[in-house]
C-alpha cells in the first residue's frame, strides 16, 4: 500500500500543493487540496481515488495522471536502493 491509499484528500492542509502530471503527454500542473476539495466528487476520496478521477488538462489528450506531493518547491519521488 502506498501513501495515496492511506491518506484522504481532506486530511491534507488546504494549502497543500499537489503536482498533477499526465502519464501520456507529460503536461504538468499544480492543484491545491482546497481546489480539489471544492469538487463534490473528491470531498471524501483518498488520494489514489482522486488520481483515478483526474484527467490531463489538455483537451486533446485527456490522459490519466499521476499525483505527487510538493515539499519546499521539490517534488517527492521514490528513491530506490541504499543511500
Amino acid at each position: 500500500m502506498s501513501w495515496k491509499a492511506d491518506l484522504k484528500l481532506a486530511d491534507l492542509p488546504p494549502g497543500e500543493r499537489l503536482e498533477v502530471v499526465c502519464r501520456a503527454c507529460g503536461k504538468a500542473r499544480y492543484e491545491t487540496a482546497r481546489e480539489l476539495l471544492s469538487c463534490d466528487e473528491f470531498s471524501q476520496a483518498y488520494i489514489d481515488e482522486v488520481e483515478q478521477g483526474l484527467r490531463c488538462a489538455d483537451r486533446f489528450c485527456r490522459g490519466a495522471v499521476r499525483i505527487a506531493q510538493v515539499h519546499d518547491g521539490k517534488t517527492d519521488g521514490f528513491v530506490g536502493g541504499l543511500a
